[in-house]
């Protein structure tokens, strides 16, 4: 049952492989049900979520972020050893991809609607990102 009082977040959760499921899930809930994303308190997301959280919520194009998700792939499938060759860097694709992608306000878009989960190397603890000062700041926790 749905607390009215509470609300309802929506969770994208981690897992590389289902980046595309997400970002396709997130289009349909976008096209279908746009109170559920527009209502929600929080969107959260850890790992490929948090890539699909954050254009969802930060004011990117859904449909760029699939068409950047099968580019990486088709990268990755050039080279002998796929996403593994050494001169494969995933990161710098990704990190591209979302400053092409995000506007600059994204950070104000992003800051307490936005939940993103980390593991701190530190202490192996997880931890929730919610506030961010700046587009870079929101792209660098992503990755």
């Amino acid at each position: 049952m749905l607390d009215s009082e509470r609300g309802w977040s929506v969770s994208f959760a981690g897992c590389g492989f289902l980046g595309v499921y997400h970002i396709g899930a997130a289009t349909c809930l976008q096209e279908r049900a746009p109170h559920v994303i527009r209502d929600a308190r929080h969107i959260y997301g850890a790992s490929a979520g948090a890539l699909a959280g954050a254009v969802l919520v930060g004011g990117g194009s859904l449909a760029q972020a699939c068409a950047d998700v099968l580019a990486l792939a088709k990268e990755a499938r050039k080279r002998n050893l796929g996403p593994l060759h050494p001169s494969f860097n995933v990161m710098k694709i990704i990190r591209d991809g979302l400053m092409r992608n995000l506007p600059e306000n994204t950070h104000q878009l992003s800051s307490g609607r936005l939940c993103i989960s980390l593991t701190r190397v530190s202490d192996g603890k997880n931890t929730l990102i919610s506030n961010f000062n700046s587009k870079e700041e929101v792209v660098q926790v992503c990755l």
